[in-house]
């Protein structure tokens, strides 16, 4: 068997009025000349073209090669090309390396978690995020998380996108104990709930949050900072009765080192659209596993990663929870069979490969649309607002 070709579609997610929708999902198809097709995703929000671009250039290197040596053309698209690359290049082998595991799952009409152990576990854990999204109101945020405990979740995470000065903003504190407050008394005392800061503050607002976060019992404080500023991150977690995550933004195994080693996070969050793949996925929880860290996979894309990040959730035993974006529209139906919660767990997948195939009709109905990013930089605010 060998590659005959690769293929991206461009899928626009955008729907008006609804969370996350600044983003076209790329879904990558690689195709063999015995038929058999296989499914990936290298979706980067705001960057299609350049993963697309990217993977046009991969595609010389890896067409006419037996797509069952994963790993080999694997390492083919990662180091044959003298740039090594970031985000951008690991999307656009995350997305080729995802359609090899599809192809090899279903030539041997077994599912990829049975391929690389079995799994551990008989359902998968999940948190619904998103649902938040454009809300900084108590109110509002309270009636919506009332309305995904209805729609079967369990376990919650939000995020507030207010501006911030640089130091100790009262005002943002204020609204972050507020917020925090509504939501855990939609939830329940019990609910895992997360915050998600997307690394925009400084380690003294940090800090300050956090010991806000500690009053309504955050299963984990995400991004505090940046992910890059490891001493800061450090900071944060040692001043703190919190657990603190990261990950979403590092492309390869490396990337996440320094964070276990210093202590600085306790839960890695490895985005398997972005960090080169499945394969890169299993050793980064590997890792994890080596420095007593959990992991929790990073996932607020189309329901196609979702799907496939749960086939690293069932075999890594560190596993913690599943990111699962909070859709109420046509994207849910983006693949034939929808994926359901049922009381905060998603099934084991069983089908061969991923488990899944695109709606064609679904993808051909809603074209790409160019993303209108919101400047959230001001003259008058700080570098944090972002």
């Amino acid at each position: 068997m060998k590659i005959s070709s690769i293929e991206t579609r461009v899928v626009g997610a955008q729907t008006p009025g609804s969370v996350l929708s600044d983003r076209n999902y790329v879904f990558v198809l690689v195709h063999t000349d015995e038929g058999l097709t296989g499914l990936g995703e290298a979706t980067l929000e705001g960057h299609d073209r350049s993963v697309r671009a990217a993977i046009e250039e991969m595609a010389d290197l890896v067409v006419g090669e037996d797509p069952t040596r994963i790993e080999y053309l694997t390492q083919v698209m990662t180091r044959q090309m003298f740039w090594r690359g970031g985000v951008i290049k690991g999307t656009a082998v995350a997305g080729v390396e995802l359609a090899l595991w599809d192809i090899v799952g279903k030539s041997a009409g077994l599912p990829v978690h049975q391929l690389v152990g079995g799994a551990v576990r008989d359902r998968i854990r999940v948190y619904t995020n998103g649902w938040s999204v454009g809300s900084t109101d108590p109110v509002e945020l309270r009636d919506r998380a009332q309305a995904a405990v209805a729609a079967g979740h369990r376990a919650f995470k939000f995020s507030l996108v207010l501006p911030s000065w640089p130091l100790r903003d009262a005002e943002l504190l204020r609204s972050v104990a507020t917020a925090a407050a509504a939501v855990r008394e939609a939830v329940g005392p019990d609910a895992p709930l997360m915050f998600d800061g997307h690394g925009r503050y400084d380690a003294d607002q940090a800090i300050a949050i956090g010991r806000v976060l500690e009053d309504v019992r955050v299963y984990f404080y995400e991004e505090p900072v940046q992910p890059g500023r490891l001493g800061d991150m450090a900071r944060v977690a040692q001043a703190l009765d919190l657990t603190i995550a990261a990950g979403e933004r590092l492309a390869s195994k490396e990337e996440f080192v320094p964070l276990l080693s210093n202590g600085a996070v306790s839960v890695v969050q490895p985005d398997l659209a972005h960090c080169h793949g499945f394969g890169e996925g299993m050793k980064i929880a590997q890792l994890a596993d080596a420095f007593g860290a959990w992991i929790a996979p990073h996932g607020p894309m189309s329901p196609v990663l979702t799907a496939i990040s749960t086939h690293l959730d069932a075999v890594a035993p560190n596993f913690l929870i599943q990111e699962r974006l909070h859709l109420d529209d046509w994207r849910e139906n983006v693949i034939r069979t929808p994926l359901k919660v049922e009381d905060g767990f998603l099934p084991l997948p069983t089908g061969p490969g991923w488990g899944i195939e695109l709606d064609d009709d679904i993808c051909s109905a809603h074209p790409r649309v160019s993303v209108q990013v919101p400047r959230l930089f001001r003259a008058d605010s700080s570098v944090a607002d972002w």
